[in-house]
């Protein structure tokens, strides 16, 4: 049991999160490539909006977002940055054995980007985590949505990494 749970924190993990940092940093790679990404993304922007089925969410989309849509498409490109460069670290530290407390702390921070980041993605593409009699062919759970559960699972394990460890040790000493 123990030697299973030592695989799976040494490999399985990391290889987890390195397919993880794949995808934010293929998606910003993506954007900077695109010649017209500034257009296309507030043509996109302009036409999702009738498919975000959050009244509120829509309303601050309209209002806040698609006007301002230079601003957002930087921060996303700049939170995929971020996120996919943290997360590509911190595999790559942990496929050496290694524990570096500020790139957990990052990760930490990345992570919630990212789930905001794919939160607003899943919402903004009106997907649903529940049965939908309006389209037959929608898949089960969307990807946008799955990497959303995803980094809420990572949000849990980086915050562990990073203050409970920590708070273990100094309970340790403490007994000493």
């Amino acid at each position: 049991m123990i030697m299973e749970k030592k695989i799976t924190s040494q490999l399985v993990l990391p290889l987890l999160i390195l397919v993880i940092a794949y995808q934010w940093l293929i998606a910003f790679f993506n954007k900077v490539v695109t010649k017209h990404y500034f257009n296309e993304l507030h043509k996109q922007m302009k036409d999702s909006l009738s498919s975000i089925t959050i009244h509120p969410y829509a309303t601050l989309f309209k209002n806040v977002g698609i006007p301002h849509f230079h601003l957002f498409g930087t921060l996303v490109m700049l939170g995929e940055l971020f996120v996919g460069a943290i997360f590509l670290l911190y595999a790559i530290q942990k496929l050496m054995g290694k524990n570096n407390k500020v790139i957990a702390i990052l990760g930490l921070i990345a992570t919630v980007i990212g789930a905001f980041m794919n939160l607003n993605y899943a919402l903004l593409g009106g997907d649903t985590l529940f049965v939908d009699p309006g389209n037959a062919f929608q898949e089960a759970i969307s990807v946008d949505w799955f990497m959303f559960l995803m980094q809420i699972i990572l949000i849990v394990y980086f915050y562990t990494v990073s203050f409970k460890r920590n708070e273990e040790a100094e309970l340790n000493n403490q007994a000493a």
